[in-house]
C-alpha cells in the first residue's frame, strides 16, 4: 500500500497516491497502513493471535457507519 503525510491517506497503488494529492506518497505494509488509518478514526480494532484461524491474507474488516 501506499501512504500520505495524514492517516487517512491510504492508497492501493503509488500512482494512485499521486492522483489523490498525497505529498510524497511512500511504501508501507498494508496491515500497518490500515490500523494507523483506524486508530486515527477512532475505529475499534481487534488483533487475532496468529494461531487462530482468520480471513485469506489475514486481515479483515466489518464496516459500519451511520449518517
Amino acid at each position: 500500500m501506499w501512504v500520505g503525510p495524514g492517516p487517512d491517506e491510504v492508497a492501493v497503488g503509488r500512482a494512485e497516491a499521486r492522483g489523490w494529492g498525497f505529498g510524497r506518497p511512500e511504501e508501507a505494509r498494508a496491515d500497518d497502513a490500515l490500523l494507523r488509518a483506524c486508530v486515527a478514526a477512532g475505529s475499534e480494532v481487534l488483533v487475532v493471535p496468529e494461531e487462530m484461524a482468520g480471513p485469506a491474507g489475514g486481515l479483515g474488516a466489518v464496516l459500519r457507519w451511520s449518517d
